[in-house]
């Protein structure tokens, strides 16, 4: 008896092994037979592409072009700068060739920085050295910030004259060169507003581009402006000891 339950067990246990190797045969099949289908629809769709690719008359649509912003847009242009002639007593136009970006706010900053450098034609630079413009911004109104160092006051050499004619060198660099783009001018000193560089000259408020330009000081003196020249009070700018006091700071 103990042997014929020693067999039964042998052949039960070879019967559940013969199950599991059938299974076991069945499922790599399957896998296999998955595989090489996949694998076939995979070659049928690139070879069904690139059939309708070579039968397609219809060119591919072209690379869209490469939209360049205003603000790296620069092209060479002439702009003026005014500087005091010693000479004639009054603002004197220099012209400049320069590469200027098309976008306004940019082409202002490149401006103004311009006019901070010395004159080439030897006339006398109105704004102290060494000052620098941080920033430059436009509103909806048409109205220019230009934000300088500490220097345009620190700096400064005083006088009702000399103030004026600074304050009218930025004026009139601006209304020249941005005639249609600007209406006003905001002098800032280290991003804030103030009441004077020195003393005189009101620059609290934005400061108007008219079409007669006018510089108005605290003491109710004006330097008026031409169509392309600043014409200074005789009460301030033809005083012979004016001219010895621009020359002498040279």
């Amino acid at each position: 008896m103990s042997q014929n339950r020693i067999r039964r067990r042998q052949l039960q246990m070879a019967d559940k092994a013969m199950h599991k190797n059938l299974k076991s045969m069945q499922i790599r099949q399957i896998v296999i037979s998955t595989a090489t289908l996949a694998i076939g629809i995979a070659i049928f769709v690139i070879f069904i592409s690139c059939d309708s690719q070579q039968n397609d008359p219809t060119p591919a649509p072209p690379p869209s072009p490469i939209v360049i912003s205003e603000l790296t847009q620069t092209q060479i242009q002439k702009c003026t700068l005014f500087f005091f002639d010693t000479n004639s007593l009054r603002l004197a136009g220099e012209e400049r060739e320069l590469n200027l970006s098309q976008d306004v706010t940019e082409r202002l900053k490149q401006t103004i920085n311009e006019l901070l450098k010395d004159s080439i034609s030897g006339l006398y630079q109105t704004i102290p050295q060494g000052t620098l413009l941080y920033e430059v911004y436009v509103d909806e109104q048409s109205t220019v910030y230009l934000d300088f160092s500490h220097h345009l006051k620190d700096e400064h050499i005083g006088g009702t004259t000399s103030e004026a004619l600074t304050v009218a060198a930025i004026l009139r660099t601006v209304k020249v060169n941005f005639p249609d783009e600007i209406r006003k001018v905001q002098i800032l000193i280290e991003g804030l507003e103030t009441d004077t560089i020195g003393g005189h000259v009101d620059i609290s408020k934005p400061l108007s581009l008219s079409l007669d330009l006018e510089v108005v000081s605290r003491q109710g003196e004006s330097i008026e402006a031409e169509s392309t020249e600043i014409e200074p009070t005789e009460a301030e700018i033809l005083e012979a000891d004016t001219a010895s006091e621009w020359e002498t700071d040279r």
